[in-house]
């Protein structure tokens, strides 16, 4: 069971630095997007620690599209 539970939460790491990498919004909302299919998809028991990742790591875009 922690295999399982290190790769959801591994995938959900990978893809925040993916995002904070990624300069192009296209691509960018296309991997937030993949992250939010992540998360849905988790287990309750992976849950909190991957939001925690979120939350913790995730860097917010300095200019928003209109």
């Amino acid at each position: 069971m922690t295999g399982l539970f290190a790769n959801g939460v591994s995938n959900v790491n990978t893809l925040v630095n993916k995002i904070n990498n990624t300069e192009d919004s296209k691509a960018r909302g296309a991997l937030l997007k993949e992250l939010d299919k992540e998360l849905s998809n988790m287990d309750k028991k992976e849950l909190p620690a991957a939001q925690e990742i979120v939350n913790n790591k995730l860097k917010f875009s300095k200019t928003l599209e209109k």
